[in-house]
């Protein structure tokens, strides 16, 4: 009995020690473009993409592994287009709206280094005319190294937090080179 009582206790002590998940962080899943950037953003999107719906995501179980809600993404991209001055701060002001679906968020189930790719379906549509003016599908990877937090569960967080990061700054950049009918938006 005592011996099993005291690997009961080990595989506990072993369990709070690996800590518990955590949700990613939204500010740390913002891309913040450099001032060229913000200062380089199409004329029409100045101000002029508000965020329609962003769905997709997961909440985090504690008992389980770091995940991205869907409120915390939304949260994320906010920030992000902000930083590009893109943002309108009222979602029925905008020209444009922008739907969002978080399709996966591919995770390792063990590892040192951990890489996380994260696939979101980002479409633009122009108000007035319910016209689609951008629809891509966005896959972009991010590794957090062993190096960079001592638990899995956190560095899981960290390479959550940087798939989408990199994802976002991807749009972004792919909405600043943005064409439509052949005509760029500068």
């Amino acid at each position: 009995m005592g011996r099993s009582l005291a690997v009961s206790m080990a595989v506990a002590a072993s369990v709070l020690a690996a800590g518990c998940a955590t949700p990613a962080r939204v500010d740390q899943m913002i891309s913040e473009p450099g001032i060229a950037k913000r200062i380089a953003a199409p004329a029409v999107l100045k101000e002029n993409v508000a965020l329609r719906d962003v769905t997709g995501g997961r909440e985090t179980n504690p008992m389980w592994v770091s995940s991205v809600g869907s409120s915390e993404f939304e949260g994320a991209l906010a920030g992000s287009l902000r930083a590009a001055g893109m943002y309108s701060e009222n979602r029925q002001a905008g020209r444009y709206f922008l739907t969002v679906h978080l399709e996966k968020l591919d995770q390792p189930l063990v590892g040192f280094n951990l890489t996380v790719t994260a696939t979101v379906n980002y479409t633009l549509t122009e108000r007035a005319s319910g016209k689609d003016v951008f629809a891509r599908t966005i896959a972009t990877p991010y590794t957090a190294k062993a190096g960079d937090a001592f638990l899995a569960v956190e560095r899981l967080k960290l390479a959550n937090e940087g798939a989408i990061r990199t994802n976002i700054a991807r749009l972004i950049d792919e909405l600043m080179a943005l064409r439509i009918d052949g005509v760029a938006l500068r």
